[in-house]
């Protein structure tokens, strides 16, 4: 670098840097030359602290422009319990409502199937579930719904056949007599 001498000529000067070993102890004055030697050395690193003498201001040694190509960029931060950054993922769907108390009614109605009311109403809101989400395409729901209507179905078929044998064991009991004559 030059500076004005006070003659009005230019007088050439050399920055001089300080630096903070591993051993947490102050070196210099040292040249650029003897930065860019220790670098090389493997004596400093990217994360070295480096000031150009007398500024009073400590910085990492990639900080400084005319050292930043012989030190890596920092690494990126990591941030514990964070998620990796990426790109913004899409809004999540919203579910129909009547999908899950469809599942929800059709499994109720497993253990009272001798009453068919819960399986009708898991068939029933099963079917608006699916007719909802059809209508809306951003809408979730479309496997509670099935699973619903699925269920709501085998527990009907089971209490259609419970009443059957009822109704077939009333009717025998009653033309044998109650001592089976």
């Amino acid at each position: 670098m030059k500076e004005l001498d006070g003659t009005g000529g230019f007088r050439s000067f050399t920055l001089m840097y300080k630096i903070i070993g591993a051993d947490q102890k102050e070196y210099g004055p040292i040249t650029a030359g003897q930065v860019r030697e220790w670098v090389a050395e493997g004596r400093l690193n990217g994360q070295s602290k480096i000031q150009v003498d007398g500024s009073g201001q400590w910085m990492q040694l990639r900080d400084m422009p005319e050292f930043a190509a012989l030190a890596p960029p920092a690494p990126p931060s990591i941030r514990l319990g964070a998620p990796p950054a990426s790109p913004s993922p899409a809004p999540a769907r919203p579910a129909n409502p009547l999908a899950g108390w469809a599942l929800g009614a059709g499994i109720a109605s497993l253990p009272c199937c001798a009453m068919p009311v819960l399986s009708l109403v898991s068939i029933v809101l099963g079917m608006m579930a699916l007719s909802q989400i059809r209508l809306n395409p951003n809408q979730t729901g479309r496997g509670l719904a099935a699973a619903g209507i699925v269920l709501g179905c085998i527990s009907l078929v089971m209490a259609i056949i419970g009443w059957v044998i009822w109704f077939l064991a009333a009717g025998v009991s009653q033309t044998r007599g109650p001592f089976f004559n």
